[in-house]
């Protein structure tokens, strides 16, 4: 597998993404809406979502991003513009104290003690039906291991992946609207924060996950690739369900539909696959395509095993499936 060097990709990131957050932070838009949502335990303005490589990723044994749709009520916007606009040598590591629930260097023993998402630990927020549910579920698959076997306390696998989403500002629906946000200021702060984090291409080029799995049925290329226009041909990565319909018992029906719950596509400039599919909440036993025969779940675990399937034959690579 072509390793990658840690410290070569944190200074990336850092690179990545300081003097983008930095201009965000200091933009007199957002600092004029930040001063009129301050912090408070109940009432907090989001912040921007950034991505997170989990601390295991550059030794696991198979590299992995894993992709929502959003984060809901993602820290405290105030306190995320403060931080950031500050001069700071490295104003990335101050705010990753923060984003870990650290600041006072104490570490968070359980996710009672703080709501944060601590040291890229998501064991407190799975759910069966969820989106971690369904992400736990794939990164299982991917590493051939149960779910329980994932979530022990020294498990790796758990810490050994990204974590990002397609959009970096939730919608005005969720926390925005729930907190009191006017939908004039959320316009402003969703309209930059997409403008400057909405791409795959800030982390994928130096990154390079042999699979990415993306929970947003919304995906664009754009937003993938940084490319306009449809996807090439040579993307496209066509799956061959004959084997699947027949173990399902589908329908010819039910088969066509296959097409509208996974796809998958490949980026030679990373050696990425892309599984593409629903959002978690679109996935369950009473889908209209399935009419609760409960195989969703099987679908694209089908699919992540062709993923593999071709990691092992490109790459020669053994996983641990």
């Amino acid at each position: 597998m072509n390793t990658l060097v840690e410290d070569d990709v944190k200074k990336k990131y850092t690179d990545t993404y300081t003097e983008l957050v930095r201009g965000f932070c200091v933009d007199k838009s957002i600092l004029d809406i930040a001063s009129k949502y301050p912090f408070n335990e109940h009432n907090q303005a989001p912040a921007p979502f950034l991505p997170i490589i989990g601390s295991g990723y550059f030794t696991a044994t198979i590299r992995v991003a894993i992709y929502g749709m959003e984060t809901l009520h993602w820290h405290d916007l105030s306190k995320f513009v403060d931080k950031f606009s500050k001069a700071d040598e490295n104003p990335l590591a101050r705010v990753k104290k923060y984003t870990d629930g650290n600041e006072d260097g104490t570490e968070i023993k359980s996710h009672k003690d703080n709501q944060r998402f601590h040291v890229h630990h998501a064991v407190p927020w799975y759910k069966k039906n969820n989106f971690w549910g369904f992400a736990y579920s794939a990164l299982a698959c991917i590493h051939g291991v149960s779910v329980k076997t994932l979530k022990k306390k020294d498990s790796t696998i758990e810490k050994s992946f990204i974590w990002g989403n397609v959009h970096a500002y939730e919608r005005f629906s969720k926390t925005p609207k729930k907190v009191g946000m006017s939908r004039e200021d959320w316009e402003i702060v969703y309209k930059e924060a997409s403008k400057r984090f909405d791409s795959a291409q800030l982390l994928l080029p130096y990154t390079r996950p042999q699979i990415m799995v993306v929970f947003h049925w919304a995906m664009t290329r754009k937003w993938l690739t940084g490319k306009e226009g449809d996807w090439e041909p040579s993307e496209k990565i066509p799956f061959d369900w004959q084997d699947f319909s027949i173990e399902h018992s589908l329908t010819e029906e039910q088969t066509k539909n296959l097409v509208h719950y996974i796809r998958c596509y490949y980026l030679a400039e990373t050696k990425t696959f892309i599984l593409h599919t629903m959002h978690p909440s679109g996935m369950n036993p009473n889908h209209k395509y399935w009419k609760g025969n409960g195989i969703e779940h099987d679908i694209w675990k089908s699919a992540i095993r062709h993923a593999l399937r071709q990691i092992m034959k490109n790459e020669k690579f053994s996983s641990q499936s």
